[in-house]
């Protein structure tokens, strides 16, 4: 799927969502060289899944994805470690976008529903609060209009 095409499907199921307002205007979040080899957003990953993410007019981040076999876990339904990286990864890119590289220091996640495996989801994310080295964050995970996990965590600033 090319940028256009997750951009629109991002924009579509957004729109679905109750706390989005407005129309979203999504641009990409840069690719980071640290990270070229994540398997989730990296360009260069063999087994990966080199997601893109993007920024919309409050700078959230947003991505698209299609869960598979290779992340199942009980059966026909997806991992819950997926989900996790899958969370951790967009509020990442949310700290990239801000041009700034952090570490997870700590992840509280809430699983809501089991996801079906080959399910079309969406996650956003957004900063909650920012410290001199610190970030609070906040992200989840949709599938249609349908919350299905989400987490907040702290980012620590890299030096």
């Amino acid at each position: 799927m090319n940028y256009l095409e997750e951009i629109a499907k991002i924009s579509s199921q957004a729109q679905q969502l109750k706390h989005v307002q407005s129309e979203l205007i999504l641009t990409p979040v840069e690719k980071r060289s640290s990270h070229q080899h994540c398997m989730l957003c990296g360009t260069q990953p063999t087994f990966g899944l080199q997601l893109n993410f993007y920024a919309d007019q409050n700078n959230d981040i947003w991505t698209y994805t299609k869960g598979s076999i290779h992340q199942q876990g009980y059966q026909g339904i997806l991992h819950g470690g997926f989900i996790a990286a899958l969370l951790d990864a967009s509020m990442c890119n949310l700290i990239f976008n801000q041009d700034e590289e952090a570490v997870t220091a700590d992840m509280n996640i809430r699983y809501l529903a089991e996801i079906p495996m080959t399910s079309e989801m969406i996650v956003h994310a957004k900063i909650i609060k920012t410290y001199l080295s610190l970030y609070k964050v906040e992200a989840e995970v949709y599938v249609k209009d349908q919350l299905m996990a989400k987490s907040s965590a702290r980012f620590m600033k890299r030096a």
